[in-house]
């Protein structure tokens, strides 16, 4: 559909691997990477990053792919899934069998939980409602409320799931974000 920001498919090796274009630059460490110090991006960062994502999600809406659904989803954005150079985010990598089609939220929702360090290890309350509320705005998302609480309810979807296919770490985990977001969210929603 023209979107650039991608590595491109070059074929299938004699393995039945997939080949793909390298992209150069730097992806950094995002909030499920535990063992790595968190990096909190540059305001920079998260404008192109946002940016980035919207033309991907404007390139996909309306596409085959998509369907009937709004875009289509990654649905794991991140800073370690955007290779950025310098300041410019240049492309989403780590398209795996969980991209589908969906609703803009779900996909917008996560990138800013991970890009905006939403959570325990974000920081200052005021300071990650900023990070989300830049997103927000490099996107052209007018409710972050929604947003913020799109997050929440991701969290509460995990914790149903992973209970369902006995994951009893995941749920531990969703259950600590979900907790932490219920007591947060209404902070960090008056914030934005």
């Amino acid at each position: 559909v023209g979107f650039e920001g991608a590595p491109r498919f070059l074929g299938i090796d004699e393995e039945g691997r997939e080949i793909l274009s390298y992209v150069e630059g730097r992806v950094y460490p995002g909030v499920d990477e535990i063992d790595d110090p968190v990096s909190i991006l540059s305001d920079e960062h998260l404008v192109s990053a946002s940016q980035l994502i919207r033309r991907f999600h404007d390139a996909t809406s309306g596409s085959t792919l998509a369907g009937e659904a709004e875009v289509v989803c990654h649905p794991d954005l991140g800073q370690h899934n955007i290779v950025f150079v310098g300041n410019d985010a240049k492309a989403i990598i780590d398209w795996d069998e969980d991209v589908a089609p969906g609703p803009r939220i779900l996909d917008f929702a996560h990138a800013v939980w991970c890009l905006a360090e939403v959570g325990r290890q974000g920081g200052a309350i005021e300071e990650q409602a900023r990070r989300a509320r830049l997103l927000c705005d490099a996107y052209g998302w007018d409710d972050p409320a929604a947003v913020i609480d799109e997050i929440e309810a991701r969290f509460r979807r995990a914790i149903v799931w992973n209970t369902a296919t006995r994951k009893p770490g995941a749920v531990r985990i969703f259950t600590d974000l979900a907790d932490w977001m219920e007591s947060n969210g209404p902070l960090l929603k008056g914030e934005l």
